[in-house]
């Protein structure tokens, strides 16, 4: 019961109130599916970091391999891309993950869009409300000729219940929307970090190989074998 009449009966006579209804099923079907998403992804870049340049340097690029591929997310498909490519020069390399983070980033923001269109939306559309239940006080008076309480109190408040309703559904969807739109930032900044990171240490070790290969310097050929000495012709 709102206002003594029954919810049901309340969302049948104001055709915002149903329309605020939908807005509010869909917001929080976004909501959870981005706290989902994110809860999947998430990663500790500086400690994955860590177990990932020790496992390269002291283990090799196949223990690499198993320790991306146990956990998917990501983080560790970062690393992927730069094990898969770490031939190409730092530039290259650092463009391939720059490209890489982007197509993360866009993951990061889907839906947030919507999620911040049906925030205003819903504001607006409980104003909307407000401004038709005045209207219908005001006809409500114009059709009696007499402005009492009982002409005008429907309207009122249907005014301000799809005004609360609205501002109900409105605030916490924009608060969610700021939130995941912040994260999406920070996580993207981080992966930006992880890759200048793991540029660097692929290029530290291929300087590292050079020196050592110039140190031993290259492999002389075996001479061939002396021919078989000349015995001369026998008559």
């Amino acid at each position: 019961m709102i206002l003594g009449q029954p919810v049901i009966d309340i969302f049948k006579g104001s055709l915002v109130m149903i329309i605020l209804l939908f807005c509010s099923i869909v917001a929080l079907a976004l909501i959870i599916e981005r706290f989902i998403y994110f809860s999947r992804n998430r990663f500790d870049p500086r400690k994955g970091f860590i177990q990932f340049s020790q496992l390269v340097r002291n283990q090799g690029v196949n223990a690499a391999f198993n320790y991306v591929n146990q956990k998917k997310n990501t983080l560790n498909g970062l690393f992927s891309v730069a094990l898969n490519n770490r031939q190409l020069d730092s530039d290259n390399l650092l463009d391939l993950l720059s490209s890489f983070i982007i197509e993360e980033k866009v993951k990061f923001d889907r839906y947030l869009g919507g999620m911040g269109t049906l925030a205003n939306a819903a504001t607006l559309l409980g104003l909307l409300g407000t401004v038709m239940g005045l209207i219908k006080s005001f006809h409500n008076i114009a059709i009696t000729g007499s402005g009492g309480p009982a002409v005008i109190s429907s309207g009122i408040a249907e005014a301000l219940l799809t005004t609360a309703f609205g501002l109900f559904i409105g605030i916490p969807t924009l608060f969610f929307y700021n939130y995941f739109t912040k994260k999406s930032s920070e996580l993207a900044l981080e992966l930006d970090g992880v890759s200048d990171r793991v540029v660097v240490l692929f290029s530290n070790m291929k300087k590292k190989a050079a020196g050592q290969a110039g140190k031993t310097g290259p492999t002389k050929p075996t001479p061939p074998p002396a021919p078989p000495a000349d015995e001369g012709w026998n008559f």
